[in-house]
């Protein structure tokens, strides 16, 4: 029975934080492959008996990537692997096993492969907290990103994009998450080595439901600069103008908090806002079943969980033109894409959709066979396990 060996997949293996690794595991059931994967620890139990997740324990994120590295060496070197998965590769990120050549001639998979999205300073506080499994302040990483920044397309990158480069030129298939995606890697690898498969939502947690008549709004994510909240309020405060009972739904906690409701106090909006803070995902599930319309402000933006999360629940949606989203969410069928740091715009979109019930109520049916269509869990991991049976023989 041929052996598929992943990792990297996420440090920490579990449901939350959209799931991307776990779910494209949890749904690799299959009577041909046996999987085997490496993570610092497994929050969730997987289903598929054929999948095995082994814990590799480890003070933070440098010392776990070390024993990863060493682990994933040695299996390779026993010869029992029949295919290597790197899961977790961001952009400019590397293999050092890929790049040494270490992995002899087992055919190689990297992905799911994303487009890169702008880092603020108060990711890069979070980012770097994590490697060291440490807090840290921000008035000591806040000079680092400047410094950072400053150097970065001149110094940093050169070095980054060799070695990003050499890891994906050792790779047999390359796998990326949309049109985007695919043309920013057709310009550093061979093209044939692309396959084209997104991430995906499981349509059996996010059930659909037909939005309420009402004037409801829902917003999810990071209260983060990246995230677009303060355009969201800007917008808010066009849309009160003409329906004065509509309400904002903020779910998430961060740094801009107290930033923003005290925009929203400004703004004499207050009463039109919920900031609800971090909540389990069955209270954002809820509001999402009955909401008019889930809006989606942000900046800068990866392949987006979130939005496909309101669209399997039937939650007609507005977006910014970021990263995919013209693929995912077409125009006037499952929603509305408008620009970056365009208040009238979602302002437009907004009042669109609560001027016409009947219009809310095509979109999210639209919206959810999107989903089921395209974008369904079990049928993304069936691709995976295409592209590895291609690859076995």
């Amino acid at each position: 029975m041929p052996r598929v060996l992943i990792g990297p997949t996420k440090p920490d293996v579990h449901n939350e934080e959209y799931g991307k690794s776990y779910n494209i595991l949890n749904n690799l059931y299959d009577d041909y492959f046996t999987v085997d994967t490496y993570t610092r620890t497994v929050s969730d139990r997987l289903d598929p008996e054929n999948v095995t997740v082994h814990s590799l324990r480890g003070a933070n994120r440098l010392t776990f990537y070390s024993k990863l590295y060493y682990t994933v060496f040695r299996e390779l070197q026993k010869g029992n692997v029949d295919i290597y998965h790197h899961m977790n590769l961001s952009y400019r990120w590397f293999n050092p096993i890929l790049i040494l050549g270490l992995h002899d001639d087992i055919p190689v998979v990297v992905g799911p492969c994303q487009t890169g999205h702008a880092i603020m300073a108060e990711e890069f506080n979070r980012m770097l907290s994590l490697s060291i499994g440490k807090d840290l302040s921000r008035s000591l990483t806040d000079p680092l990103h400047t410094a950072v920044d400053a150097t970065r397309d001149v110094v940093l990158d050169p070095p980054r994009m060799n070695l990003f480069k050499r890891t994906l030129n050792a790779a047999d298939r390359i796998v990326v998450v949309d049109k985007e995606a695919h043309e920013m890697y057709a310009n550093l690898v061979d093209e044939s080595k692309l396959r084209t498969i997104p991430l995906g939502v499981d349509p059996n947690v996010f059930e659909y439901s037909e939005p309420d008549n009402s004037q409801e709004i829902v917003a999810i994510g990071r209260l983060r600069e990246r995230k677009g909240y303060d355009v969201l309020l800007e917008a808010l405060d066009q849309i009160q103008q003409e329906y004065p009972e509509v309400h904002v739904n903020v779910f998430g906690d961060g740094p801009l908090e107290d930033e923003l409701r005290e925009q929203a106090k400004r703004l004499n909006i207050e009463n039109n806002v919920t900031f609800h803070g971090y909540v389990d995902q069955s209270i954002v599930r809820e509001h999402l079943s009955r909401a008019r319309a889930f809006v989606h402000p942000s900046r800068s933006e990866g392949f987006s969980m979130v939005r496909l999360e309101a669209m399997s629940t039937g939650c007609p949606v507005v977006v910014t033109n970021v990263s995919g989203a013209n693929e995912m969410v077409r125009e006037g069928k499952e929603g509305f894409v408008v620009p970056i740091e365009s208040p009238d715009a979602i302002a437009d979109a907004v009042t669109t959709l609560l001027s016409d019930y009947e219009l809310t109520k095509q979109i999210s049916r639209q919206a959810r066979d999107r989903v089921e269509e395209k974008y369904d869990w079990r049928k993304i991991a069936d691709e995976y396990l295409d592209l590895y049976r291609s690859l076995s023989g």
